[in-house]
């Protein structure tokens, strides 16, 4: 029997899966990778541990005599600056880092807003590719000028296993580099940055082969050497392909360290509020529309931590209102009394996350209007796992949410790039519908939620 091998390439982990062509994950292997935080707002890592995670993962799994293909998801906006050579000149900086932030405001006080968002999808910020390399020019020139390539995580590993430097368009996308409508690097956003395009790595579909495993990489894994690789995408991307939240209507809640929230839409849609980034979709006719929950499961789990306890199933709404924007120092708890318990508390925090989802939908169906109603939320991640989470989002979205029996979306999503492997999981799961009496309860105090948020950030 052929099998796929498909690996997530997170922040945080790496995972390995060992796939049957008809849809079924056999074998799974999770290896933890090392972030460091050399000051404050930096956040780096050692592009050397993208492979080794990977390395380790395959050793792992088995019997590999039957792998017959190679696809993979990987974490974006990471990347890696090489010399000539093509080893690394430094620590990779990740998409967590924030020490390009004034620069950032610089060039969006230059150019604008508009500009920005109408061409990348994105307004940068000090986490964003393009400020963190002008960051990089102005504060460490002595490794700028020895660059010859800039690579992120997706076409580093894929030249590990090809020899090619090759990612597809969604990875492209999350790098602010990348020009949504023309499908290709932003010349004048390059111009801007102090790069030239052969730095870049080429852009291929994800379905499309990066090239075939090369013969000493296949040797060293215990692979068969010759197999075909795919780009594989960015994990967001693949995680709404895995687990079944690439069609119209459906949308995407993953629930990890962040919260993530992706529609999957028929055309590129630009936010005049610029709440979404539009992207071109790993499922060909399709774009997508993503967004960060703020603080998401940073909170949840400061919660948790902090209490001592996890959150139990809510057969009413809490009494209190949090305003989760904690990292940004205006973090509200309101709504206080001499009888607030624990799970008082970390009851009202799921609820913020919750209505900061249905804040995030509601904006969604008024850009899009009628033609795009959104009729499923899937939710995957840690807090996806919790039935009485499942139940929440329902009953204060009004929407149907969807938790999939499959749990690694991303690694899944990055398997069935390969067209011939079938849809095992696809409507496998739990399905939660709203209950009406809590909505209505839920709406007035999602609106109070609404007002509070609005008096804090004025």
């Amino acid at each position: 029997m052929e099998k796929i091998l498909s690996f997530d390439s997170g922040t945080t982990n790496t995972k390995v899966f060992v796939c049957s062509t008809d849809g079924a994950v056999l074998r799974s292997v999770s290896t933890k990778i090392c972030t460091s935080f050399p000051r404050p707002l930096f956040v780096e890592q050692d592009s050397s541990l993208w492979i080794n995670a990977l390395k380790n993962g395959i050793a792992r799994i088995g019997n590999k005599k039957q792998i017959t293909g190679v696809s993979g998801s990987f974490q974006g906006g990471t990347f890696v600056l090489l010399d000539r050579n093509g080893s690394p000149l430094m620590p990779a900086i990740t998409w967590l880092d924030n020490r390009a932030k004034d620069i950032a405001k610089l060039i969006v006080r230059r150019y604008g807003k508009e500009f920005f968002y109408r061409k990348t999808g994105y307004v940068p910020g000090g986490w964003s590719c393009l400020a963190l390399l002008l960051w990089l020019k102005k504060y460490r020139p002595e490794y700028f000028r020895k660059t010859a390539r800039i690579s992120f995580v997706a076409d580093y590993i894929n030249h590990y296993l090809t020899g090619n430097f090759v990612l597809d368009h969604t990875s492209a996308a999350i790098t602010t580099l990348y020009n949504i409508k023309k499908g290709t690097w932003d010349e004048e956003i390059l111009e801007i940055a102090g790069i030239k395009k052969q730095m870049l790595p080429e852009i291929i579909e994800a379905e499309n082969t990066a090239g075939r495993l090369k013969d000493d990489t296949a040797a060293e894994n215990g692979l068969k050497g010759g197999i075909p690789v795919l780009a594989g995408a960015h994990d967001q991307y693949c995680a709404s392909l895995g687990a079944g939240a690439d069609a119209r209507g459906r949308v995407l809640v993953s629930c990890g360290t962040a919260w993530v929230l992706l529609a999957s839409v028929r055309r590129i849609v630009f936010d005049p509020l610029r709440q979404f980034s539009p992207g071109p979709h790993v499922r060909a006719g399709l774009y997508g529309l993503m967004a960060a929950i703020s603080n998401g499961g940073i909170v949840y789990a400061w919660g948790k931590n902090l209490l001592s306890r996890d959150a139990s199933s809510f057969d009413k709404p809490s009494d209190l209102i949090v305003i989760p924007e904690f990292t940004s120092a205006r973090g509200i708890i309101a709504g206080l009394s001499l009888s607030t318990g624990p799970d008082d508390i970390l009851q009202a925090i799921v609820e913020s996350l919750c209505f900061q989802v249905r804040e995030k939908l509601e904006r969604i169906e008024k850009v899009l209007g009628q033609d795009e109603k959104i009729r499923y939320v899937v939710m995957i991640g840690g807090a996806a796992g919790q039935r009485h989470l499942g139940q929440l989002l329902a009953d204060i979205t009004g929407k149907c949410v969807f938790v999939p029996e499959i749990n690694e979306a991303a690694g899944y999503g990055a398997m069935k790039l390969f067209r011939s492997v079938g849809q095992k999981f696809l409507n496998k799961g739990n399905y939660f519908r709203c209950r009406k009496n809590l909505y209505a309860a839920y709406t007035r105090n999602f609106k109070e939620y609404l007002a509070l948020k609005k008096s804090v950030c004025e």
